[in-house]
């Protein structure tokens, strides 16, 4: 009995020691993702803190009602496709929030940086102090305070202010960086009778300046975003899905980035507030921005939104095209070639902005949306079929529209040159010495072409005795018929294969047409004239050189004699 007690011990502990085992197993492979999966349907009611990644998976829905959420630093919330996140009078946060101020690099009196300080608590001798945000400095900037002018270097800035009498309540510093570098501000302290007041920059009034700093935690919608009566502070916004705002605060939360041209968001009564860019959205060209009336963006310089293009270029037929495009957003008449592939990127495919919705404070806006108006004109397009000295127009066109397309073709107004026929124009039943040929091509494009061919025996590919290159103009929608004579000295069957010869300038050969064609078989006959004097020029031949053999022997032996003869006289 003992002994079966024991071995009952002992199966226990070898289960308690193996679940252990498991529950360790377990916790270390969640400490090692920092990852969280919600893969039904799930609601949180009670505040969080996340330090990791929430992962809303495809099928996932996450509610949160009534609930503080605070992210630790690198922290994020991600939403995958086919996932839902649901936030009803929730906030989102975090630990640190961007509490720096930064210019928008303007420096005239109206849209210059601007700092309002209440002074009420202090007397009439008092220190400012003006400390850079990091990794920056106030080297080469201004300070614009009371009537002076003031050069700001290093990252701080101080200034007395002493015997102020005026009346008003708040102290405007006005700040302009180097150039059009914009100033960014960390802090600014009060020193008042050995005491110092400490201020963060965004906690004071100011106009012409944006929010700056880093941005803890991530919210990355590829599924579905819907909050209602919710804030969200801090945090770095980015959607290939879709998103929908209802009476939302969105603090220090903005741009809002809508990385996909499917990608869309909806606002309702809903407020941006201190944007980290100018702009509150950043669309691509086909995203979805419903921005409803009742909904107000960080306002002064920073405008609603703004939807951008990046790497779009033009795709040309030919090489070394010179084009012109008028309209684009802060460049007057942008020119470019196309390259060896035929390819030119716009502003080098640079990220651009094709639309602004301006901010509500926005005073030299003449509508409150703007859009690119661009075209696109071509100034130098010449090929072998259209070179400068001919009376064919430059290939291409001007005024053409640019649109938000990734590649825009352009094929305006140039050839394309296709076969029709290759015959002789006479009877090809016996042929003697030469035949007149006619190869016909139609030119299905829209502009002109001065084309070329060159033609080859079919049996053999060896070059056809033909005129030197027949050519043709061929007008666009035109047909061409292009006349010459094919020379053959050989008896039999043959074939003519003519090539259209295509300009060394297009990327592509068969970018303008072209092509070859194969006439009908042409029986050729030997030429009885022809064949009666090719037998006679070597008999001819044979008996002039007998002749000058005959010759040759007879001089020499006659020398022969004659140098015999003086001999006999000599002896």
């Amino acid at each position: 009995m003992r002994g079966l007690m024991e071995k009952r011990h002992i199966v226990i502990l070898s289960l308690l020691f193996f679940i252990a085992n498991l529950g360790i197993i377990g916790n270390s492979s969640a400490q090692n993702t920092d990852e969280m999966l919600i893969e039904s349907d799930v609601t949180w009611t009670d505040g969080e803190n996340i330090d990791g990644v929430v992962k809303i998976l495809n099928g996932g829905k996450l509610t949160i009602i009534d609930s503080e959420i605070v992210f630790s630093p690198e922290s994020s919330l991600k939403i995958d496709k086919g996932g839902l996140l649901v936030l009803e009078q929730t906030i989102f946060t975090s630990e640190n929030i961007p509490s720096d101020l930064k210019g928008y690099g303007y420096c005239d009196d109206f849209n210059r940086s601007t700092i309002r300080l209440d002074i009420t608590s202090y007397g009439d001798d008092f220190e400012i102090r003006l400390e850079s945000s990091t990794n920056s400095n106030f080297n080469g900037a201004t300070a614009y305070i009371l009537d002076e002018v003031l050069t700001m270097n290093n990252t701080e800035f101080s200034y007395n202010i002493q015997s102020y009498n005026s009346s008003a309540e708040k102290l405007i510093i006005g700040l302009c960086g180097y150039g059009s570098t914009p100033i960014s501000l960390s802090t600014v302290s009060v020193v008042y009778n050995g005491v110092t007041d400490k201020y963060l920059a965004s906690d004071l009034e100011y106009t012409n300046m944006m929010i700056s700093g880093f941005r803890d935690y991530t919210i990355d919608i590829s599924g579905d975003l819907k909050s209602y009566n919710s804030t969200i502070i801090g945090a770095n916004i980015i959607a290939t899905g879709n998103i929908e705002l209802v009476a939302n605060d969105l603090i220090r939360s903005g741009p809002i980035l809508l990385n996909d041209d499917n990608a869309s968001i909806t606002l309702t009564s809903t407020k941006i507030i201190g944007s980290l860019d100018d702009h509150d959205i950043r669309g691509m060209p086909e995203s979805e921005i419903n921005w409803s009336e009742d909904t107000t963006g960080s306002g002064d310089l920073t405008d609603k939104w703004e939807r951008r293009i990046m790497g779009q270029y033009i795709q040309f037929d030919a090489v070394w095209v010179e084009y012109q495009i008028k309209g684009l957003y802060g460049i007057d008449t942008y020119t470019n070639f196309s390259n060896a592939d035929g390819i030119s990127y716009i502003d080098g495919g640079r990220e651009r902005i094709i639309e602004i919705g301006w901010s509500d404070d926005n005073i030299w806006a003449v509508d409150d949306i703007w859009r690119e108006d661009a075209v696109i004109n071509v100034i130098k397009y010449r090929t072998a079929w259209n070179p400068e000295n001919s009376e064919i127009d430059n290939y291409g066109s001007s005024g053409i529209k640019l649109s938000n397309d990734k590649i825009i073709i352009i094929n305006q107004n140039t050839p394309s040159i296709k076969w029709m026929s290759l015959e002789s124009e006479e009877s090809t039943e016996e042929v003697k010495g030469s035949i007149a040929m006619i190869g016909k091509v139609v030119n299905e494009g829209t502009a002109a072409a001065h084309i070329a061919i060159t033609c080859y025996l079919n049996s053999t590919g060896e070059n056809a005795e033909t005129d030197s290159y027949p050519n043709v103009l061929v007008e666009a929608g035109g047909i061409g018929e292009i006349i010459f004579d094919w020379r053959n000295s050989k008896a039999g069957n043959e074939e003519l294969k003519c090539v259209i010869l295509t300009p060394t300038q297009i990327v592509e050969e068969d970018s303008f047409g072209g092509g070859n064609m194969t006439s009908e078989t042409i029986n050729w006959k030997i030429n009885e004239d022809e064949a009666g004097f090719s037998y006679v020029i070597p008999i001819l031949i044979v008996i002039s050189s007998g002749i000058i053999i005959i010759g040759y022997v007879l001089v020499n032996r006659a020398a022969t004699k004659s140098e015999a003869n003086t001999t006999d006289l000599d002896t």
